[in-house]
């Protein structure tokens, strides 16, 4: 036996092979927006007290909503759990505004979130938030979304019948009770 012969058919196997895996890889690459995760710019800023937070805070949530709602008229949006604080094991004060839930899903109602970001990204932008930059790959079927400002508050979409909106913003307190939390 040649073994030029088998060395060489040895090369077209592994370059069929290699071309058959860029093909799969190329036909299954999901519609619609990319899935990279999201890369949070640095937290260049400090914590805002309370009652600031909750004003800049709580009006972007607000207008997110009302915008979704405008851009997804079948699906409504209402408050699934009321705004608190907690305290983290190091010692920071996070304060979360009401969470938002919807009536249903909105993953294709919204072509896969194009519509969402299409939607959210300019307000993102007035509030000094980067865009929404793509959908996270997370386990359990989510489709899920985050975009992080310069204090390190966090925005959140995620849907699996229903979607949520909920947000996570880093704040200058010395009780971080709930009972700082101004009245809405």
């Amino acid at each position: 036996m040649d073994r030029r012969k088998g060395h060489t058919s040895g090369k077209v196997l592994a370059a069929v092979l290699i071309l058959g895996a860029a093909i799969m890889v190329g036909c299954s690459a999901p519609d619609g927006p990319h899935t990279e995760p999201s890369s949070p710019p640095p937290v260049t800023a400090e914590p805002a007290p309370v009652a600031e937070s909750f004003a800049k805070y709580d009006a972007l949530r607000r207008e997110l909503i009302a915008a979704l709602e405008k851009t997804m008229p079948a699906i409504t949006w209402a408050v699934d759990k009321p705004a608190t604080m907690t305290l983290t094991n190091d010692g920071r004060c996070i304060f979360h505004p009401a969470s938002m839930k919807s009536s249903a899903d909105i993953v294709e109602p919204s072509k896969n979130y194009e519509a969402v970001f299409a939607t959210a990204d300019p307000i993102l932008k007035q509030h000094e938030f980067p865009a929404f930059g793509g959908i996270d790959p997370v386990p359990g079927g989510w489709t899920v979304t985050r975009s992080t400002d310069a204090t390190g508050a966090t925005v959140i979409l995620e849907s699996k019948s229903p979607a949520y909106l909920r947000m996570n913003v880093p704040v200058d307190s010395k009780t971080c009770e709930p009972t700082e939390i101004p009245a809405s």
